[in-house]
């Protein structure tokens, strides 16, 4: 991925989420993961990413196209990506199947059949081939946020965005989705993640980017940054998230 991020910010209100952050991102960066303190911005840049929010300011590339010269370009570069939040966001009234189906066709214009055919590709990819018919509160909290992964890349994105994609799960689940997300690493896929599983980070990230108060605090590749962090404030926070 090819990403630039010029003096980004953005007001929630008097919450000032993004202020004025620069960052550029290499073709060779496959897997960007996003770490720090919750409620230092990494949300809200991964929306911007996505193109899901417009910043207030700053200007905002990926692969070199300018993403806020116009709303068309946004929205073309927002339904290129799949998405991943930190709750489930599945329908309770829809099948697994079903709600890996709808945004292929609502929003990407698939007709049923092929629909249907790539969402069942999906599903199969997760092992959830005997959840198809099932409804999201007759599955476990892991296999809900497998069918959401499944959601996110049915549409086959260019970027998979996946926000605390475990924050909501128990110990052994946890490891059930980041296997999962794993194996879409080892396939190329490019991602921006982000998470507060360091190990993970550390084991599949090819960039790390440190965000606190709505700034970028420090970045560079994993072995770099947790081994040789050079911010007092990315040093504190290792100590205390990696004790135990």
């Amino acid at each position: 991925m090819n990403i630039e991020l010029r003096q980004i910010s953005k007001l929630y209100g008097e919450t000032q989420a993004l202020r004025k952050l620069d960052l550029i991102v290499t073709d060779s960066v496959n897997v960007l993961v996003l770490i720090g303190p919750s409620g230092g911005g990494k949300s809200t840049l991964m929306r911007l990413l996505g193109g899901l929010e417009s910043p207030d300011s700053g200007d905002l590339f990926f692969n070199k196209q300018h993403l806020l010269q116009s709303e068309t370009v946004l929205l073309q570069h927002r339904r290129q990506n799949g998405y991943l939040f930190q709750s489930f966001n599945l329908f309770p009234h829809l099948t697994a199947l079903e709600n890996v189906e709808l945004p292929l066709i609502k929003v990407h214009g698939k007709k049923p059949a092929e629909a249907r055919s790539l969402s069942l590709t999906a599903l199969s990819r997760f092992q959830l081939d005997d959840h198809a018919d099932k409804y999201p509160a007759q599955l476990s909290g892991g296999q809900q946020q497998r069918v959401a992964i499944a959601r996110a890349i049915a549409i086959k994105p260019r970027l998979l965005l996946l926000d605390e994609p475990t924050s909501a799960l128990d110990p052994e689940m946890t490891a059930e989705v980041l296997a999962v997300i794993e194996s879409l690493t080892q396939s190329g896929q490019q991602i921006i993640l982000s998470t507060h599983e360091m190990g993970f980070a550390r084991a599949v990230a090819d960039k790390v980017v440190f965000l606190a108060d709505g700034k970028l605090i420090e970045e560079g590749p994993p072995s770099a940054l947790f081994e040789q962090a050079e911010n007092k404030q990315v040093q504190s926070f290792f100590s205390k998230v990696m004790r135990y």
